[in-house]
């Protein structure tokens, strides 16, 4: 890792930093070694699957936070494609839309299944 000291005229200097030839190359042995598992420690999932311990409201409400979450999440991803899907390498835009699929899968679901947590 390389810094660069950047001055600015009437703040603080700022620091610039980029990844050298061997970062690159230690990141990108990193990469080899990784087997590119999937996993999801969800906070959301394991509250819901107590969901029967809490009152009706207090789970109405967590599930209108997440559902509130994943929209702005779906947002946030529809504008980086907008601004740099065009340019971003494929791996990238790949990532951007499978976090946009499966938000919008999580959306879809809890509007479709919620009122089944309402009956316990």
């Amino acid at each position: 890792m390389d810094c660069q000291e950047v001055s600015q005229r009437g703040r603080p200097d700022k620091k610039r930093y980029h990844i050298t030839d061997a970062g690159r190359e230690a990141f990108v042995a990193a990469l080899l070694q990784s087997p590119g598992r999937h996993k999801v420690r969800s906070e959301f999932l394991a509250l819901l699957c107590f969901a029967h311990f809490l009152p009706p409201e207090q789970t109405q409400w967590v599930l209108d936070e997440r559902y509130k979450e994943f929209q702005a999440a779906m947002e946030e991803a529809n504008r980086w494609l907008a601004d740099r899907g065009d340019t971003a390498p494929a791996g990238m835009r790949f990532a951007a839309g499978f976090r946009r699929a499966v938000m919008a899968a999580a959306c879809t679901y809890m509007r479709e299944h919620r009122s089944e947590l309402k009956s316990g």
